[in-house]
C-alpha cells in the first residue's frame, strides 16, 4: 500500500497538526495490470467513498501518475477531471502546500518514496510553482496558475501532477505497459536486453534481482523473460 499525505507548509516543517488530507492506495488484485482501491479523507470532509483504479500497467510510469489516477477516482468519480477555466481572481489560495508519498508493507513502514512542495509565488495569487522528487525517476518542477473560490488541497495536488507530468491540467493518457522486445535462444527460452527497459521499470526489476541474488553475484545483461514476468506480478 501507498499512502499520500497532504499537509499545509513546507516539508521541514510538516507535522501531524498541519495534516489536510490523506490518499490511501492498496492492492484490490495484484497483476501485470493491476487494480487498486482508493480512499481518502479531508480535513473538514471526512472519509469519501471510496473508489479505484482498474487496470493500471505496474511498473510503467512515475508514482505520482498513479497518485493523480486515484485522486481523479477519488474526487470526481471519473477517469478525468474536468478542465479548469480561467482562474478567479479572488480565489481561494495557499501559501504552501507539500504532500509526501510513504509505501508501508508486512515488514516496512513509512518509506519515503517521493515529495512534493508547492509554493504560490510572491505577490501572484494563484500561481504555482511544484517541485517532485520522486525514488527512481528523481526531481522535476511544474509552474502553473491554478484558481477556485473554495480551495481544495487534494484538487490542488492533482492539477500540480498533470502539470508536472503532461503539461495541462488534466490526466494524459494511461502508460502503457512496459514489455521489452524478446528474443528466443536455443535452450527454448525468450531472453531480453536489461538496457531495453525504461525507467521506472529498469531499476525496479535490478532491485528485484539482486534482492534475490547471493551478494556479489554478476548481474546478466540477458535474463529470462518469465523472470521479468514474476517480477510484475511479486515485486
Amino acid at each position: 500500500m501507498i499512502r499520500v499525505i497532504i499537509f499545509s507548509g513546507d516539508l521541514a516543517t510538516r507535522n501531524p497538526g498541519k495534516q489536510l488530507a490523506v490518499l490511501d492506495i492498496a492492492y484490490a488484485k495484484k497483476g501485470h495490470l493491476s487494480h487498486y482501491l482508493v480512499a481518502m479523507s479531508l480535513r473538514g470532509v471526512g472519509e469519501m467513498p471510496p473508489d479505484g483504479v482498474a487496470s493500471y500497467p505496474r511498473w510503467s510510469a512515475s508514482l505520482w501518475d498513479l497518485v493523480a489516477r486515484g485522486l481523479t477516482r477519488v474526487l470526481y468519480r471519473a477517469d478525468q477531471a474536468p478542465a479548469l477555466g480561467e482562474p478567479d481572481r479572488r480565489c481561494a489560495y495557499a501559501t504552501k502546500l507539500c504532500a509526501v508519498i510513504e509505501k508501508a508493507t508486512l515488514t516496512e513502514r513509512a518509506v519515503e518514496l517521493g515529495t512534493v512542495e508547492i509554493a504560490q509565488k510572491t505577490g501572484r495569487r494563484g500561481h504555482y510553482t511544484a517541485t517532485f522528487t520522486e525514488d527512481v525517476l528523481g526531481p522535476r518542477e511544474a509552474h502553473f496558475v491554478y484558481g477556485q473560490k473554495q480551495l481544495n488541497p487534494a484538487d490542488l495536488l492533482l492539477r500540480a501532477i498533470c502539470w508536472a507530468l503532461f503539461d495541462q491540467d488534466r490526466l494524459g493518457p494511461m502508460p502503457k505497459l512496459m514489455l521489452p522486445p524478446t528474443l528466443k535462444l536455443d535452450d527454448g527460452f525468450d531472453y531480453f536486453h536489461l538496457e531495453a527497459l525504461r525507467e521506472p521499470a529498469k531499476t525496479g526489476f535490478l532491485r528485484y534481482l539482486e534482492d534475490r541474488m547471493p551478494a556479489g553475484t554478476p548481474l546478466n545483461p540477458m535474463p529470462k523473460a518469465k523472470e521479468y514476468t514474476r517480477f510484475l506480478i511479486e515485486s
